[in-house]
């Protein structure tokens, strides 16, 4: 069984209109059970929610359907007990889940007990992280979320090279014209299934918001440009996506990863290289994955246009966004036993050759750091994610309303003494916060000694479990009427809009009190003056 709260995070260190077919009533004998177009199911009552989980949103991707196009689910005639999460998507290495199957194309649904077909719920559906590689819809628990008058989503989507391998022979095979885009087909089916079914669990399909993380954050941007998104989702949350250019693949160079993976499974000779990778042993197929670019591909069917590029002209999916992260999210992607000697190395690789370092090279001279780890964690932070965020607010602010914010636990970041590595504020760490499950830090393994007293002490618990209230309150109050601020009450301040590149306004969730900044983010991060616009 897998957790619903930490596991994908920890791998990261490494590598959510049509009513449902029939009444769509609740059997008055089990109010637990619901109707959708597919059949009837029945979930798991606990603390004034319904769970359901494992629920087949899809044909699973098997046989002849793997490296196809996602194709609807099957029509069931029995009672399904979704009861048991459905296995993770097939991934490997550290962090892996254990329980995986190529036939994982399954759903979760968190709903208040009371809700009815009818009850018109806000929607959220949340897409997993895991660097394209790794976790599920278990990663983290709704429930929480759901018990402020919100039903809930959480789906598994192929991954690694089953998820996004783009190749010739299979493109022709599958004939749509699409390219690589597995992952994000099985997000867009995922949604459809939601607007054909949530009305069954008391949700409402035209009021849906998509929150991504992480990897699930940089699709959730790719499905914003996507025209096959179009109507699916009203309301977006980015949370430590980044979103850069680099993130999506030109066709060109998403072949050339899929052609080397192709040659590597032994298939690049045969007479049907379809049929040929089709018939491989999935153990296979990730042991030749290795950490391949697996990324979304503009391939002019799911994508027509670099997200990045797209939102500054305009040409997206219009709606409200909520675009953030925290202020460590380098350390997971950085190695504590980097060397001095590599140093450079590792910091000249975040832009194109050829760029001048001079500013990179001071600002994140070896000096300022314990070790070299963290310099480097330090910049890979600034560049990807909050560069790549303050960027993607500058381009949606002129088009849609954005609100974006930053997480800092003072305690985990900025020790007064570092002699060592430090993880600090890492990312997805606000995950815990914006979902209300605070209670999780006990157990959360980035804390430094120094600071683990101070964040999991009695006193220390009680403050992070305030501010979680406030952030939840915060992310229900946008899940339900686009503005994070709702009516404007129970919130310790007004959460500002984030207006363009001269007004740059953001909430600062930091402890022990919630403030707000003017373009000190950018100061912060070195966003326009270290950093080049590819981010």
């Amino acid at each position: 069984m897998h957790s619903p709260t930490l596991k994908t995070l920890l791998s990261l260190a490494l590598a959510l209109g049509l009513a449902a077919c029939g009444s769509g009533d609740d059997n008055p004998s089990d109010p637990t059970e619901v109707a959708t177009a597919e059949g009837r199911l029945v979930g798991t009552p606990d603390a004034g929610l319904v769970t359901y989980r494992g629920i087949p949103y899809a044909a699973q991707p098997v046989g002849a359907l793997r490296w196809a196009p996602t194709a609807a689910p099957q029509a069931r005639s029995s009672l399904l007990q979704a009861t048991q999460w459905g296995p993770s998507c097939p991934q490997a290495g550290p962090g892996a889940d254990a329980a995986t199957s190529e036939a994982c194309l399954y759903l979760n649904v968190w709903k208040p007990a009371d809700a009815r077909p009818g009850s018109k719920l806000p929607v959220v559906v949340f897409m997993h992280g895991g660097a394209f590689v790794l976790g599920s819809g278990a990663q983290v628990s709704l429930a929480e979320l759901t018990k402020r008058q919100v039903v809930s989503v959480s789906f598994n989507y192929r991954l690694g090279a089953l998820g996004y391998m783009a190749n010739s022979a299979l493109q022709a095979s599958n004939q749509d014209g699409s390219l690589g885009n597995f992952a994000l087909m099985d997000a867009l089916a995922a949604l459809a299934w939601v607007r054909k079914n949530i009305d069954a669990f008391g949700g409402d399909a035209g009021n849906v918001t998509l929150w991504g993380l992480s990897a699930g954050a940089t699709q959730t941007f790719s499905l914003l440009q996507s025209p096959r998104a179009k109507g699916l989702f009203h309301k977006a949350i980015l949370q430590s996506g980044g979103g850069a250019e680099y993130s999506n693949l030109a066709p060109q160079a998403a072949l050339a990863v899929g052609d080397s993976a192709v040659a590597t499974l032994g298939c690049a000779k045969a007479a049907d290289q379809a049929t040929c990778l089709r018939a491989l042993p999935v153990s296979a197929i990730l042991a030749a994955q290795g950490p391949g670019k697996w990324r979304p591909t503009v391939d002019a069917q799911v994508l027509t246009q670099v997200p990045a590029r797209a939102f500054e002209t305009g040409n997206f999916n219009r709606m409200p966004v909520m675009i953030g992260g925290v202020f460590d999210e380098g350390t997971l992607f950085s190695d504590p036993q980097l060397s001095a000697g590599n140093y450079p190395l590792y910091l000249h690789s975040l832009v194109p050759a050829g760029f001048d370092t001079t500013r990179i090279d001071a600002t994140y001279a070896l000096s300022r750091f314990a070790v070299p780890g963290q310099g480097y964690a330090r910049a890979v932070g600034d560049a990807m994610y909050a560069c790549g965020n303050s960027a993607r607010r500058d381009a949606l602010s002129a088009w849609v309303p954005v609100y974006g914010w930053e997480f800092t636990d003072p305690a985990m970041s900025f020790p007064q003494n570092p002699v060592s590595y430090y993880y600090g504020s890492s990312h997805g760490l606000d995950s815990l916060y914006l979902t209300g499950n605070a209670d999780a830090l006990p157990s959360y393994p980035f804390l430094d000694a120094g600071s683990k007293a101070a964040v999991t002490s009695s006193e220390g618990l009680a403050q992070r479990r305030a501010l979680a209230d406030q952030m939840l309150t915060y992310v229900a109050n946008f899940i339900r009427s686009s503005d994070p601020n709702g009516d404007g009450r129970n919130l310790a301040i007004h959460w500002p809009r984030f207006a363009g590149p001269t007004d740059r306004q953001l909430i600062e969730f930091t402890l022990p009190g919630i403030t707000t900044s003017n373009t000190r983010f950018e100061l912060a991060h070195h966003c326009g003056t270290v950093w080049p616009a590819i981010y």
